[in-house]
């Protein structure tokens, strides 16, 4: 919507900074696709409809609009920072912590960004364990049971690595380096999901055994 709400481009100039734009686009998509993707399962599972379930949801939705554009904004500066440090392009490295965003600024930005990352996976961490704890009303087999604790495990962990990110920004622990080592706290996503997910595979594999 927001793609086809805009002013297509008019000039050549103007087409090379909306193809510029197109991997911050894309990550920013993948990222809510995963978000709705929790979303979806959630509803699909459990199909609950009272009103604290909807009042929930709208705060999902609420944290998930207010996240867009912080999220686009922060993919953006990651595409142009490491495009500048590759190229060694020291003009667009100037202009990115001039005009894009001041350094004393950065900490902020990974504040923003990593509160509003995490309050939406501990929102889902909320929705699921509601959703446990109506088990025998909902009438969830055992298999289901241990599908929605790795759900609620998923998403904590999903939460936590941008909390950790924020906290350390939020009172600067790193000193000049917060920028870099709030942003290097995204990288235990590699490791951490897998593991969790590893975990919960075998949880399953037990049961089924």
């Amino acid at each position: 919507m927001l793609l086809i709400s805009s002013n297509p481009p008019t000039t050549f100039d103007e087409l090379k900074i909306f193809i510029k734009d197109f991997v911050p686009f894309a990550g920013t998509i993948s990222v809510l696709m995963w978000i709705w993707y929790q979303h979806y399962l959630f509803f699909i599972r459990f199909g609950l409809r009272d009103a604290s379930t909807t009042a929930i949801n709208t705060i999902v939705l609420f944290l998930v609009l207010f996240y867009t554009y912080p999220l686009k904004f922060m993919f953006r500066i990651l595409v142009d920072l490491y495009q500048g440090l590759i190229t060694s392009n020291q003009e667009l490295l100037n202009h990115l912590f001039t005009e894009t965003i001041h350094p004393k600024d950065t900490a902020s930005l990974m504040v923003i960004y990593g509160f509003g990352a995490a309050a939406i996976f501990f929102v889902f961490v909320w929705l699921n364990t509601r959703a446990l704890k109506r088990k025998e009303m909902i009438g969830l087999s055992i298999i289901e049971i241990q599908l929605t604790k790795n759900t609620i495990f998923m998403n904590l962990a999903s939460g936590v690595i941008p909390m950790l990110s924020a906290t350390i920004a939020f009172f600067e622990l790193a000193g000049n380096y917060t920028f870099m080592v709030s942003g290097f706290i995204y990288m235990s996503y590699s490791f951490v999901m897998p593991l969790v997910s590893y975990y919960g595979r075998k949880k399953l594999s037990n049961l089924t055994d």
